[in-house]
């Protein structure tokens, strides 16, 4: 179905700007939704089957130009008369059961947040709602007025939010959490509200929002960067021990100020959970060694299929590389695992333990090692190495362990793990800062022409002190190019 090409047909007083839905996806993979009649005019044919929408604005559609009318739409998608809008209108309310909103970065005035919210109410069947409005200033007004159309929407399943830098502030979230509260058949919450200052209020209130939600399975919660410190991850260790579902759990909180005692707080919830997904995000607070030592703890009494720990500039250490060895030892069946520990000076031994632990988990698909900084050198390099030639299931592979002084010998002894990896299709390595000279070069040269599945490379080889390009240089230049007509998609920094 060409959707390009009708909203260029649509009469002046249609639209005053070229939006257009992108995709409406139904039960069948092929029938006609909208149809063109010829230019003019317009005809509109509805399926029986319609059950999502999704909306969308072309880059250079700028939001104050939108016309919103439409109670169920949210805006004027064809022209026509307005019996066939009555009836589009009311056969979509009968039927419509999720849409999909992209806002992102428009400049939403006033009456457009309005208009969009008194839209989204009258949606009462809806079941799945995916609204990304992150940065677009909608303030604190904006906020209750989107806040009470989603408070409205009581058949939801599936509520997807992203709120991100939209000048909510405590206001804005205070009214937020006390409509979403509402909303008991929530089997799924995302909510972004990231660069919003809502601080450890803010998320007492959020807290609270999601106590009332029993029926939850996975909760996603992104707070980076909104001054949280141990109060307000207090509250919401005690909430989500409340939820009894609970089996999904994602937590964000990049650069806020949790200390020991909020990571302390966050390990006791964790024992009193059976999660198989956890994603748990501290980059840049002040958990101290002792607080992730309590997280590893609480780790390992998960039965994880897919674990994310992100605690780079925490201070990690020995002590807690070890405990966080222990804890990943402890994993069975773990299939996902992304260990983001840059700048925290685990020294070789520290990547000797984690690299053993991650040599026990023979099911992992999926490995992201973020190691960047952390002084391993060529020993920590050789114990990464025999741990990553042990994972014969591996199909992605991130890794990152520039800045580590591994030096030619650590980058062969590298090169060669990833080169018996048969089944990678999507390889990220960064080797930036660790003086990789020619006999690392010739051994990444073989290692990526040995992996014949491979659909995606990332090389990064910048600030390793080579003057000049020697002969080893063009020979893993050859390799990449030879892989990129192959059709692998390669990103080469040297």
């Amino acid at each position: 179905m060409a959707w390009a090409d009708w909203p260029r047909h649509m009469p002046a007083d249609a639209l005053s700007s070229e939006a257009c839905a992108q995709q409406l996806v139904g039960s069948h993979d092929s029938w006609d939704v909208f149809r063109d009649s010829g230019v003019g005019t317009g005809r509109q044919v509805l399926s029986d089957d319609v059950d999502k929408f999704t909306l969308s604005f072309q880059p250079d559609c700028p939001a104050e130009a939108l016309h919103f009318y439409d109670a169920v739409t949210a805006f004027r998608v064809g022209a026509g008369a307005f019996a066939a809008d009555r009836q589009l209108r009311n056969t979509l309310k009968q039927q419509l059961s999720g849409i999909k909103i992209a806002l992102r970065r428009k400049r939403l005035q006033p009456e457009v947040t309005a208009a969009l919210a008194q839209s989204l109410g009258s949606l009462e069947c809806l079941k799945e709602l995916k609204a990304d409005i992150s940065f677009s200033s909608i303030g604190e007004d904006g906020a209750r007025q989107l806040a009470q159309a989603v408070g409205s929407l009581q058949q939801l399943r599936n509520l997807e939010l992203l709120l991100g830098g939209a000048g909510l502030g405590y206001a804005g979230c205070e009214r937020l959490s006390e409509e979403i509260g509402t909303l008991r058949s929530l089997e799924r919450l995302k909510l972004d509200l990231s660069l919003n200052d809502i601080g450890d209020t803010g998320l007492r209130e959020v807290s609270k929002c999601a106590r009332s939600l029993r029926q939850l399975r996975e909760l996603v919660l992104d707070l980076n960067r909104n001054r949280v410190s141990d109060p307000g991850i207090g509250c919401l260790a005690q909430v989500v021990l409340d939820l009894p579902f609970l089996t999904d759990l994602e937590v964000m909180l990049f650069d806020n100020r949790v200390g020991e005692d909020g990571a302390r707080q966050l390990a006791a919830a964790m024992r009193g959970l059976k999660l198989s997904r956890l994603v748990l995000g501290l980059n840049r607070n002040a958990v101290s060694e002792a607080g992730v030592q309590d997280i590893a703890h609480a780790v390992a009494s998960q039965k994880l299929q897919d674990l994310e720990l992100d605690l780079s500039v925490s201070s990690v250490g020995w002590a807690g590389a070890h405990d966080l060895g222990m804890a990943i030892s402890a994993l069975e069946g773990l299939q996902s695992l992304t260990l983001d520990l840059n700048v925290n000076h685990v020294g070789s031994a520290g990547a000797r333990l984690l690299a053993q632990a991650i040599s026990a988990q023979q099911s992992l698909v999926s490995l992201r090692f973020l190691a960047s900084g952390n002084r391993m050198r060529e020993v920590g390099a050789r114990e990464l190495s025999q741990a990553l030639m042990s994972l014969r299931r591996l199909v992605n592979l991130e890794m990152d362990v520039s800045g580590n002084g591994i030096g030619d010998t650590g980058a062969c002894e590298l090169a060669r793990a990833m080169g018996s990896l048969g089944k990678l299709c999507r390889l990220v390595a960064d080797l930036r800062g660790n003086l990789v000279a020619d006999h690392g070069e010739r051994e990444l040269a073989r290692a990526v022409g040995d992996l014949p599945k491979l659909e995606r490379l990332e090389l990064r080889l910048a600030g390793n002190g080579r003057t000049g390009a020697g002969p080893w240089h063009y020979e893993l230049k050859n390799a990449v190019q030879k892989l990129q007509t192959g059709g692998c998609i390669c990103d080469f920094s040297y």
